[in-house]
């Protein structure tokens, strides 16, 4: 398909602006004492847009804290979008897909203070991605009716029912100096991205499921963009299909959204990267013809950019006191008590730190020195002593039957003690076996992994944990 009305391709708009400079020129000069270019300077600017669009957050409302360079975070993203703001209101703001991470209470708490803080930021669309959709079809339909964001979604066709307040596509207008900009926003999930056969939804093609909402969107928008929440040589195909489409926000399982930018003919498409480390940015311009006729995108150069949300950002203090709710939440729901435990290797069980200090008691008071000894001091000075997320990491066998489960109920637990590298020790306890507790990498990389801990050398860190030798 190709423009014909609203839109032209970027080669007739060169040609139309080439024509529109000579013409001005020659009357210019036949004009007495006006310069060339004097008409073009008085001609109106071009109307612009500018788009922010997040998604796949993943479940990460902020960044763990456990690293000094971590990026990310909902409070730093408010305060981006305030700044922007600040410089221009003509912002559309849009979400991918996948707000949660996994399934169970904890990120059905999460998704719903998600959605309250892309509500406050000014979201205008939410697209279903199938992290989303994992969440159960109640919840889904529950959300979409409290939230202030719009849920979107082009392909699923189960969900346009009263108990779903969910849209095929909605359009957004822009009130700019010149005119009203009417925006056309779809939103798409892979199929192939859908696991769940209990679900009780068809997930369309997304090429069939577009043809008819874009044949209808055509004449009463003056820009289209599509959320594709797909892989991006999916999106790419999609913007072969139809090139009526003037952006594309895709990328699933894309880290570094600037390296994977394309451009298909006049449309973009562009990633937004993972956890919500990043924002992207572009700016959309439209040129109004001389005869009156209806406007066409100029995307011939836009401004795009992804920004990073590092530390130079300050965090927000409305969404950081939204987050502080949600911690709230999860301890007056006692979210610990509920985490799901599994049976300890071999039955055995954890003793705790106190017994392995009866017999090893050099190797503890070196363990008392480091920073394993405190992990759970850090966690109630963050005060996020029960958000089971974190507490996993910095007590010992939090699930597993036997291990960590409050700090009132089982206190000599707290820490990365013993057991949470070595294993349960009882059976060691009675035995004194000799091949207890060998430890390695994969050992430390549970928690010390790239998420939390992005500059984790097994040598070095082990030099700072490692045991003095024990009298025989």
């Amino acid at each position: 398909m190709t423009r014909i009305n609203s839109k032209i391709s970027v080669v007739k708009a060169f040609v139309f602006v080439s024509l529109l400079l000579i013409l001005s020129n020659q009357g210019c000069n036949s004009q007495s004492g006006k310069e060339p270019g004097d008409s073009l300077n008085k001609a109106s600017p071009s109307p612009t847009i500018h788009v922010v669009f997040t998604g796949e957050e993943n479940g990460y409302l902020e960044p763990c804290g456990c690293s000094e360079v971590q990026l990310g975070g909902f409070p730093k993203r408010h305060t981006l979008i305030n700044h922007l703001r600040g410089k221009d209101e003509n912002w559309i703001l849009l979400s991918l897909g996948d707000l949660p991470g996994k399934v169970g209470r904890q990120d059905e708490i999460k998704m719903e203070t998600a959605l309250d803080a892309l509500g406050r930021m000014g979201y205008v669309a939410h697209n279903i991605g199938e992290k989303d959709l994992n969440m159960g079809i109640d919840l889904l339909g529950y959300l979409s009716q409290i939230s202030n964001v719009d849920f979107v979604s082009s392909n699923i066709v189960d969900l346009d029912t009263s108990a779903f307040n969910i849209k095929p596509y909605i359009i957004k207008e822009i009130k700019t100096e010149e005119s009203i900009l009417k925006v056309g926003i779809l939103g798409i999930v892979s199929p192939e991205l859908i696991e769940s056969a209990y679900l009780d939804v068809t997930v369309v093609d997304p090429v069939l499921a577009l043809k008819p909402l874009l044949s209808d969107l055509y004449d009463k928008t003056d820009i289209l963009i599509l959320l594709s929440h797909a892989e991006m040589e999916e999106s790419i195909k999609i913007a072969e299909v139809y090139p009526e489409l003037d952006l594309i926000i895709s990328g699933h399982l894309v880290d570094r959204p600037d390296l994977y930018l394309k451009k298909v003919d006049n449309t973009y498409v562009i990633p937004v990267g993972e956890k919500g480390k990043y924002v992207g940015k572009i700016t959309l311009s439209t040129r109004r013809k001389e005869s009156g006729e209806d406007e066409h995108v100029n995307s011939s150069s836009p401004a795009i950019e992804t920004t990073p949300l590092d530390g130079k950002f300050e965090d927000s203090s409305e969404i950081t006191m939204l987050l502080e709710i949600y911690q709230e939440r999860l301890k007056d729901e006692e979210l610990l008590a509920q985490v799901f435990k599994s049976d300890p290797p071999s039955n055995l069980t954890y003793i705790g730190n106190d017994d392995c200090a009866a017999c090893h008691n050099k190797i503890f008071k070196h363990w008392e020195e480091t920073g394993h000894a405190s992990a759970y001091e850090t966690l109630v000075k963050a005060e996020h002593e029960y958000d089971p997320e974190c507490v996993e990491c910095h007590v010992i066998g939090l699930n597993y039957f036997t291990g960590f489960e409050t700090i009132e109920s089982t206190p000599a637990l707290k820490g990365v003690g013993c057991e949470s590298c070595h294993g349960p020790g009882s059976d060691h306890k009675e035995t004194l076996s000799k091949d207890y507790g060998k430890v390695g990498i994969e050992n430390c990389e549970i928690c010390h992994n790239d998420e939390h801990s992005p500059h984790f050398e097994f040598e070095e860190y082990w030099q700072k944990i490692k045991h003095p030798a024990e009298e025989k």
